[in-house]
């Protein structure tokens, strides 16, 4: 066993508690104990906000409206895709039970997609239209789709293109969401008409059924989905956590007719993605110098230029067994009942893997990779040596060699048993957050005065 390795990470620990965060010098604190020389020291810090035009749009919530940030003046619009999924056995009875028919020929008496919305912001009472656009090919999950991804090219010519005013105070079976009719008449792209949506739908699973054998050959080959774009209103966005398309029909079952139905929904085995896009107050936003930005979804994310270099000097041959980092946020100064909230978790992570962390699902690691919460109005890492320390040895030509973000983003938590048989809380996903928030940050100079440093501790064997 490796005493020293152990004996220092504890005593760092207490030392962390009783050590001044206000230091501007190295060595200012020395405490010589057992051949252990501890010292301390604070760096500054220099940030950024830097605009992004998208992010990894993998959420189980879609977004849709047009709002307005009260603080910025910015305009934000998000768009939603959306697939349905299928079972082999979607519980249509025998045909021939089937009494809603027309010609002899079975029909669907009527079909609606239903968006549920679990949440919101905004004005509830704001009046929109969103126009439903049938799919022409899906979008597949054999790519990587960001937020300003358009699908617009693979909408169907001469398909589905059904406008729907709505509020959000509207009900549906006294759930709060959106309700889009599929009655009109439909024609197929093999230019076969049917009554309805619905009609097309039905006739085609008992035509071929191998079609509603797996989510793939329902996308491909049925319903590819639908892209909901806002075609007018401001003043509310929408969180569509759920998505449902039904066909209503009438069966004979048991010897009495009765109302029928069959329930397609947007589950996490198909896609669900948001388009969302910024005006140009953004630019503006990331050229302030008196404070950076975080806005979601997609738009700033702040940039830190951490001191790996200033933090070795001198103590090349000491162990770094503490750097704290911690991040003011700077209150709103607009008082409007609209006012976005603030980020509630803030990852960090190196500037090169953002892309790659999000789309290789990763999870922290407290090493390279760092979570922080809001509390009283701060961000704070509490040890990111492990990351100061890698960046020490990284190819110095690479221009981001000392560079972090600092991102916004929803934590996926599930509680298990421990052995001992209490429970814990642990990370299962982390993803953008995609909700609409506004943080301003205390901006970095990289000078003596920044209101953004890292507090380090040393130690030295002797």
């Amino acid at each position: 066993m490796n005493f020293r390795k152990l004996f220092v990470p504890a005593l760092a620990v207490i030392l962390l508690a009783s050590c001044d965060d206000t230091t501007d010098e190295i060595g200012q604190s020395l405490i010589k104990k057992n051949n252990v020389t501890i010292s301390t020291g604070t760096f500054a810090v220099a940030s950024r906000s830097m605009k992004v035009d998208s992010v990894l749009s993998r959420n189980s919530t879609a977004y849709l409206g047009h709002v307005k940030d009260p603080e910025t003046g910015s305009y934000i619009t998000g768009n939603a895709m959306l697939q349905f999924h299928t079972l082999p056995n979607i519980g249509f009875p025998v045909k021939d039970s089937i009494v809603s028919r027309i010609a002899n020929d079975i029909v669907a008496d009527s079909c609606d997609i239903f968006l549920a919305c679990d949440d919101f912001y905004g004005d509830s009472l704001s009046v929109f239209t969103l126009t439903a656009h049938e799919m022409g090919k899906p979008m597949l999950e054999t790519r990587k789709y960001y937020s300003n991804y358009d699908p617009s090219h693979l909408l169907r010519t001469g398909g589905i293109h059904q406008d729907q005013s709505y509020t959000l105070t509207s009900n549906y079976d006294k759930t709060k969401g959106i309700r889009i009719s599929l009655n009109e008449p439909y024609t197929d792209k093999d230019g076969r008409t049917y009554n309805n949506y619905g009609t097309y739908l039905m006739r085609t699973y008992f035509k071929h059924r191998e079609y509603f054998s797996s989510s793939y050959n329902f996308l491909t080959n049925v319903c590819p989905g639908f892209y909901f774009k806002n075609k007018s209103g401001l003043g509310a966005m929408a969180y569509i956590a759920a998505s449902q398309m039904n066909i209503y029909y009438r069966a004979r079952i048991n010897g009495k007719d009765s109302v029928r139905w069959v329930s397609f929904a947007g589950t996490e085995e198909v896609l669900q993605t948001s388009k969302i896009s910024h005006d140009t107050t953004l630019s503006t936003l990331a050229a302030d110098a008196s404070c950076t930005y975080l806005k979601t979804p997609a738009g700033l994310f702040t940039e830190l230029t951490l001191p790996v270099a200033d933090i070795f000097t001198g103590h090349e041959h000491d162990t770094i067994n503490n750097v704290k980092l911690s991040i003011a946020r700077i209150n709103n100064t607009t008082h409007s009942p609209y006012t976005l909230e603030a980020a509630t978790h803030l990852l960090l992570l190196p500037t090169d893997s953002l892309h790659a962390f999000f789309e290789q699902d990763r999870l922290i690691d407290n090493k390279v990779s760092f979570l922080a919460t809001l509390n009283a109005n701060t961000y704070t890492f509490d040890n990111i040596s492990g990351l100061i320390t890698a960046m020490s040895k990284a190819d110095k030509s690479n221009a981001n060699w000392n560079k972090v973000l600092l991102v916004p983003v929803t934590v996926v938590t599930t509680t298990r048993r421990t052995s001992s048989g209490g429970t814990e809380t642990v990370i299962t996903n982390i993803v953008h957050n995609m909700a609409l928030t506004s943080t301003r940050l205390v901006r970095g100079t990289g000078s003596t005065d920044s209101p953004i440093k890292v507090s380090v501790i040393y130690s030295t064997f002797q």
